[in-house]
């Protein structure tokens, strides 16, 4: 086949599935997907209301944004769809936003922000930012999901109580008022919500192979139909239209558009990190290979399709996900399956989905909400070093006491600016050279020769590097004797502007004090930025020495250019310079250590 057509299909996996479909997998993707869709049919509606939409809008989700992403991602099991903590930052952004329209109608701007997270999902995917995610840490996203599962858990108190509260975004006040009207407790909402809490405690345990949540769902519609329960003061989910979802052309509107901006871009952040962490969940138990950046192509075309079909932000959903992998799924056509019979569940049942009532939904989400909070997890990363438990903190404490567009961020910052201290910490290492060749000095000061400092550079030197890699080598050669340094440069990487800068500046101070920089074993790369930079003819082409394939030649020739510049015979100095062994192939070893007359 022609590669560019090779290419051009690659960019759609439906394609290749198709292609390697066999006939034997269909029974078991269509029954996964029944089942998966019976899962979610209640979380979608629950988590639509958790965002302060109709709950129509978290079922048509289910549909559309599923449907489209199954098509378009890149794993064959993952599930698209509403999830608790996409909701509950739709909910803050609506609750916070300055546009009256926004608190008193959210489901007006909705389409709009879906759209935005759409086409900023494709941007990312490609600009190649898929393959960026993995450098923000998980303990960020332990910490805002832990952090979500209490929001979650405290905005759903009163509607469990059967209380009516006005919305707030103040966490502190709901609980408050929350607690303030406890008086005022309809104890059959209370007696449906336990019931619901019941049932998903023990279904699982006798029913193993009927969603609890769906049981839980059926029966306490049931009890309301049967018992009259709404004649009682308790609150139903209403009326959800029995048709597909109409074609609707979003809100644009450019002070719509400025106000969104900041909380689409986090939400599109935190959907394709939630996606890409579930995708490779998943695909350490299939051992699929998982791309990144399809995965964000395929979020944003299923969110960019979604706006126009009332559909709120998704993304990968763990629970549903790893439940159609247990159901059988062979292929991504299960999750295509499950969204086709999300839409037929609509279709036929939707005038019995008025009688669901809400504290039912509640119960339901105050029990996801504690799985949220991964204590194993969090458990692992506060122990595991110290940037993954302030990282983990910071954006928990942010998630509780700040708008959630506002705690993503701080948290991604907080985990890139941790990573950034450590890249930019390279290792550097004086050595000295006597008798038994080369080793590392213990103690300042402490060389054979005291006019040469031989200094061992390891690690990044990109811009975050180099001011500390300046400063360290000043401090190195700090000691007035030395004469001479030489940076052992093989193991440095990703030299930029900054570096060079850099690398020119401790030039000039080692120059005005009457001292010569060399630098020893400088790989291809090195030399490339030495020499577009100019600074290679700054520091001298004889006082540089590229590496060669023998490792030790390079410093052998530095230590003939320091003797040199120092003055005095190069017989005064017989030395066996020492490497590990593995260092190199070619040179002839001698117990480990190789003879060289400098």
């Amino acid at each position: 086949m022609n590669p560019l057509i090779e290419k051009t299909i690659s960019c759609f996996p439906f394609v290749q599935t198709v292609r390697e479909y066999k006939k034997e997998w269909f029974r078991s993707d269509f029954v996964s997907g029944l089942t998966v869709a019976l899962m979610e049919i209640p979380q979608s509606i629950a988590y639509a209301m958790v965002a302060g939409l109709p709950p129509i809008y978290g079922i048509y989700s289910s549909f559309v944004v599923a449907m489209v992403y199954s098509l378009m991602g890149s794993s064959h099991h993952v599930v698209c769809g509403t999830t608790n903590a996409i909701s509950l930052v739709v909910a803050s952004t609506m609750i916070n936003s300055n546009l009256p329209v926004a608190r008193e109608n959210p489901a007006a701007l909705v389409g709009l922000l879906t759209l935005m997270v759409g086409i900023l999902q494709v941007a990312f995917g490609f600009l190649k930012i898929g393959n960026l995610s993995q450098f923000i840490s998980r303990s960020v996203l332990i910490g805002f999901t832990a952090g979500a599962g209490v929001l979650i858990a405290l905005n759903q108190l009163a509607p469990f109580f059967g209380i009516q509260l006005p919305k707030t975004p103040n966490m502190v006040e709901l609980f408050t008022q929350t607690v303030c009207h406890l008086s005022e407790t309809n104890g059959y909402a209370v007696g449906i919500a336990l019931w619901t809490v019941a049932i998903i405690s023990l279904g699982s345990r006798f029913f193993p192979r009927i969603p609890s949540p769906l049981l839980a769902v059926v029966s306490s519609a049931f009890a309301v139909y049967i018992f009259d329960l709404e004649s009682k003061g308790v609150s139903l989910v209403g009326n959800i239209p029995a048709s597909l979802p109409p074609f609707t052309l979003p809100l644009f509107d450019l002070t719509a558009f400025a106000s969104l901006a900041s909380s689409a871009i986090a939400i599109a952040l935190l959907a394709c990190i939630q996606s890409v962490s579930v995708s490779k969940s998943i695909s350490m138990s299939t051992g699929q290979r998982i791309n990144n950046n399809q995965d964000f192509i395929g979020l944003g075309l299923a969110h960019t399709v979604g706006a126009f079909f009332l559909c709120m932000p998704s993304c990968g959903s763990f629970t549903r996900s790893a439940l159609n992998l247990h159901a059988g799924a062979r292929t991504r056509f299960s999750a295509f399956f499950s969204a086709s019979w999300v839409a037929v569940i609509l279709l036929v049942l939707a005038p019995s989905a008025r009688y669901i009532p809400v504290p039912t939904l509640a119960a339901l989400l105050i029990v996801m909400s504690a799985s949220m909070v991964k204590w194993k997890h969090i458990q692992v990363a506060v122990h595991a070093t110290r940037s993954d438990a302030i990282v983990l903190i910071v954006t928990f404490i942010c998630v509780l006491v700040l708008h959630l567009e506002t705690a993503i961020f701080i948290g991604i910052m907080a985990s890139l600016a941790l990573f950034l201290r450590k890249a930019s910490a390279p290792h550097l290492v004086e050595y000295d050279i006597d008798e038994g060749g080369m080793h590392e000095i213990t103690e300042p000061g402490k060389r054979s020769n005291p006019g040469i400092s031989i200094i061992h550079v390891e690690g990044e030197l990109f811009f975050g590097a180099a001011d500390l890699f300046e400063e360290e080598v000043r401090r190195l050669a700090a000691d007035s004797s030395i004469r001479v340094v030489i940076l052992r440069m093989k193991r440095a990487r990703h030299l930029d502007a900054t570096a060079v800068m850099a690398l020119d500046t401790l030039l000039d101070y080692l120059r005005k004090t009457g001292r010569l920089l060399l630098i020893s074993g400088a790989t291809p790369e090195l030399m490339r930025v030495i020499t577009k930079s100019g600074l290679g003819k700054n520091i001298g082409d004889e006082n540089i020495f590229p590496a060669e394939e023998n490792l030790t030649v390079a410093t052998r020739k530095a230590l003939l250019r320091a003797k040199q510049f120092i003055g005095g015979s190069s017989s005064e100095m017989d030395i066996r310079i020492f490497y590990p062994q593995n260092e190199s192939k070619e040179t002839t070893e001698t117990n480990g250590a190789y003879d060289y007359a400098i």
